[in-house]
C-alpha cells in the first residue's frame, strides 16, 4: 500500500481551495478529524446540523424530524433514552436502513438495556440466512455495539460472524453509512477481503468505492491497483480517512 505523505493532504486542500464542501455525512465526519483543514471550511458552512457533524457548533436537540435528530445526535447531542428507544422504532419501520442503524447506534450508547439486548442476540452463535441487500435486526446490533463485545467473542465464533456480515458491507459503502467504521478492526479482516474485493469491480455510486478503499486500508488489506483511476469522491474519501488516521488513529 502506498504511503499516504502529503498526497492526501494535497488533494483535500486543493479540493477546499476549490471551493469544495462535504456533501454527505461521510465527509463531514471524517473531515472532522482533521481539524486544521476543518477549519477552512468554517465561513462556508452555515447550516447547524452540518456545522454540527463538522466539529464547527455545539450539537443541538431542537431539531425536528427523525433524520435531523439522528444526525444530531451523531454529532454529539444527548437526547433521553424513551426518545431514542421511540426514534429506534420509527426509524426501523421506515424501511431506510441508514436510520435505522444511526438510531440503533445512539440507542445503545446511552440505555445499558438497548446494549444488554444487543449482547443477548449476538451471544446466540446462530447465524440467520439474509438476502443479499437486506439488513437484518442481528446485523444492526453488532453495528450498535460491537467493538464492546466482539472482543470478548470466540474467535471462531467471530471469523463466522465478520464472513456473515460481509453481505453489508455492499450497502453500508452504496449509502456511505461508516457502519463498519467503529466495529472493523475487532473483525477478522482477512475474512472481508474478498467481499471488499467484489465491490472494486462493480458499477457503485460515487464515493463508495473510496470507503471500500478506506475500510482495506484500515484492515491493513492490498489496495487496489486501480485507486489511481478513482472518481473524484473516492479518491477524496480515501484521503480523508488516510490522512485523518495520521492525525486521530481511532
Amino acid at each position: 500500500m502506498a504511503a499516504c505523505g502529503m498526497t492526501d493532504r494535497a488533494r483535500i486542500e486543493d479540493w477546499l481551495a476549490q471551493g469544495g464542501l462535504p456533501q454527505s455525512d461521510a465527509e463531514r465526519r471524517l473531515l472532522r478529524r482533521i481539524p486544521d483543514l476543518t477549519q477552512l471550511v468554517d465561513g462556508r458552512v452555515t447550516d447547524p446540523i452540518d456545522r454540527a457533524l463538522l466539529g464547527l457548533s455545539e450539537p443541538s436537540c431542537d431539531v425536528e424530524g427523525l433524520a435531523n435528530k439522528l444526525r444530531m445526535g451523531i454529532a454529539g447531542a444527548q437526547f433521553p433514552n424513551q426518545e431514542l428507544a421511540t426514534m429506534e422504532l420509527t426509524a426501523k419501520e421506515s424501511g431506510d436502513p441508514s436510520l435505522w442503524v444511526l438510531a440503533a447506534r445512539l440507542h445503545a450508547e446511552s440505555n445499558p438495556s438497548r446494549e444488554a439486548q444487543a449482547r443477548m442476540a449476538l451471544s446466540e452463535q446462530a447465524l440467520p440466512y439474509v438476502f443479499p441487500g437486506e439488513l437484518h435486526p442481528m446485523m444492526v446490533d453488532l453495528f450498535a455495539i460491537g467493538e464492546r463485545v466482539i472482543p470478548a467473542l470466540h474467535v471462531d465464533w467471530i471469523r463466522k460472524i465478520t464472513t456473515w456480515m460481509g453481505g453489508a458491507l455492499s450497502l453500508d459503502c452504496k449509502m456511505l453509512g461508516l457502519w463498519f467504521w467503529p466495529v472493523l478492526q475487532c473483525l477478522d479482516g482477512k475474512k472481508l477481503a474478498r467481499p471488499l474485493n467484489r465491490l472494486f469491480s462493480r458499477t457503485m455510486p460515487e464515493g463508495a468505492k473510496g470507503l471500500a478503499a478506506a475500510y482495506a486500508w484500515r484492515l491493513g488489506l492490498d489496495l487496489p491497483e486501480n485507486t489511481a483511476e478513482f472518481a473524484e469522491k473516492d479518491a477524496l474519501i480515501l484521503a480523508l480517512v488516510r490522512l485523518g488516521d495520521q492525525v486521530q488513529p481511532t
